[in-house]
């Protein structure tokens, strides 16, 4: 019985895609085009560093420069395994683990490399998908991430419920710094994309426990649980804005990245929505303050 290889691996649960010795992209299945938002005809005959996937690590490294697996794949001829991030065609990254194999000819050369990816879906209980269904009008229309409407019916549960515990959860407003510029010089549509890539950069990498929101305008809300103390907070949160960094958007051959204000504060005991909201304000207004892209926490 023949395999037709081409069809197993655009049928394969992942992304594939092939590489030669020089890194140029020989193959690209379909699951890779689902993940991506890349077709098969804007990156074969590509090389994999030219602005596409852009991996990086937890420390924001662009692997695709320096340290990729890829090529370490194809000149040690060993096999790799990373959890690192990758650049969607709308902008925004993804957490994905990916693999690496070299590939050999008969004469046991190595010829090029696969490397397959899978996105590191959060697994959703019932009640999550339970929630999903009951707050469908609780999603902003634009970005696809929870609203503000949500936000404050969320808030006022913490604060109003005395059963739970509130000394280790965070609020966090995020504004998008210079937006005004942005929207002056590109337009509406390119800063509508600007602000879908940052919600779905906080959506996909945000802990399972978190939430993400579009407060309004160009400004996003966090609201983080099990938070031990302000050091942990901040870890959090630098990992979030070096990952809003290395998010980008291309217009006209132009690569267009943003950078945003973080206003942090713990709940109080004492909290109200106003005032919670109002301190995470002051603090965000502080990194603006500050010179921008910066994380405060009071």
């Amino acid at each position: 019985m023949e395999i037709n290889v081409a069809n197993l691996l655009d049928n394969l649960f992942g992304g594939v895609y092939y590489v030669d010795k020089n890194r140029k992209i020989k193959y690209w299945n379909k699951e890779a085009e689902k993940i991506t938002g890349y077709s098969k005809e804007e990156v074969v005959g590509r090389h994999c560093y030219d602005n596409i996937l852009q991996h990086i690590n937890n420390k924001g490294d662009n692997l695709c420069h320096d340290g990729c697996p890829l090529h370490a794949s194809i000149n040690d001829g060993k096999k790799r395994e990373a959890e690192v991030y990758l650049h969607h065609k709308e902008g925004y990254r993804i957490p994905v683990s990916i693999r690496t194999v070299p590939i050999k000819n008969e004469d046991k050369k190595i010829i090029g490399a696969v490397e397959l990816f899978f996105e590191n879906k959060k697994i959703k209980s019932l009640e999550e998908k339970i929630n999903e269904l009951k707050h469908e009008n609780y999603i902003d229309e634009l970005t696809d991430i929870n609203n503000r409407k949500y936000l404050e019916e969320i808030l006022n549960e913490i604060i109003s419920n005395a059963d739970i515990k509130k000394d280790n959860i965070a609020f966090c407003f995020l504004d998008v710094d210079d937006f005004k510029y942005i929207n002056d010089k590109y337009g509406h549509l390119v800063g509508d994309k600007i602000l879908t890539m940052i919600a779905q950069t906080l959506k996909n990498n945000v802990r399972p426990s978190d939430k993400a929101f579009r407060w309004g305008g160009d400004e996003f809300a966090l609201i983080l649980f099990d938070i031990e103390n302000e050091k942990n907070l901040r870890k959090l949160l630098e990992r979030l804005k070096l990952l809003i960094n290395d998010s980008f958007i291309n217009y006209n051959e132009e690569k267009l990245n943003i950078t945003m204000s973080f206003g942090a504060a713990k709940i109080r005991k004492d909290d109200t929505v106003k005032s919670l909201t109002k301190r995470a304000d002051d603090n965000m207004y502080e990194s603006k303050k500050k010179g921008k892209d910066v994380i405060t926490i009071y």
